[in-house]
């Protein structure tokens, strides 16, 4: 049985590992666990989750290497709104395509990190709720959508390449969308019960960077 940290964002990321990856994984032979990333200690107390400093990231995602020297440890982090400290790739991305930004991104953060094959480092596109939009009817269920805001969805989803590619700005990333469409939408709660409801298959036929990383994940035994 190989073992496997991940570092996430937050709880919903931390919801998302505890209920469907980690038993996926299981299957696999890999156990799986997830913790949010620190974000400080302050008289003995750890803070916990959001992505607000990569130096302090780094520090903890160096400290669950060393302390587990037998476990392998991974992330999931949004592209969106990484912080400004983030490691950079040697290029600027221009044109390159996100996925293909994104995977640069990893390889400088793997370099900085170092650990070798123990370090698996993953970048969701654009953010956790581009999921979502794996199968809009399974996430439309779980929202409660009215025939009007499905047909929003639906179009949303059919205007991006997959949907790691809808984009990141202050409005129109997949999270800002969602709640323009449904204001009480709460993230820690809607988002890992639909990407339940669509399952790891539906988010791996259509996310193909995710699927990638969850090939990699399901072959740490092999």
């Amino acid at each position: 049985m190989i073992r496997l940290n991940i570092i996430v964002e937050g709880q919903t990321e931390e919801t998302f590992v505890r209920d469907l990856l980690a038993p996926h994984l299981g299957e696999h032979q890999v156990f799986t666990v997830a913790r949010c990333v620190e974000t400080g200690r302050r008289k003995q107390r750890i803070y916990r989750g959001g992505l607000v400093s990569y130096a302090k990231a780094r520090q903890d995602i160096l400290r669950w290497l060393s302390q587990d020297p037998q476990a392998l440890v991974s992330t999931m982090f949004d592209y969106y709104a990484l912080p400004d400290d983030f490691p950079q790739p040697a290029v600027l991305r221009g044109g390159t395509p996100i996925l293909e930004w994104v995977a640069m991104l990893e390889a400088a953060l793997a370099a900085d990190i170092g650990g070798g094959s123990r370090f698996v480092p993953y970048i969701q596109a654009h953010e956790f709720e581009a999921l979502l939009f794996s199968d809009v009817d399974a996430t439309s269920q779980v929202l409660g959508a009215s025939p009007a805001q499905l047909q929003q969805l639906q179009k949303i989803r059919g205007d991006f390449e997959t949907p790691e590619h809808i984009n990141d700005s202050r409005e129109t990333a997949p999270s800002k969308r969602l709640i323009q469409l449904f204001p009480a939408y709460d993230k820690t709660f809607f988002g890992p019960a639909a990407v339940s409801r669509i399952g790891l298959a539906a988010v791996r036929r259509e996310c193909t960077h995710f699927a990638s990383w969850l090939t990699r994940l399901e072959r740490l035994s092999v």
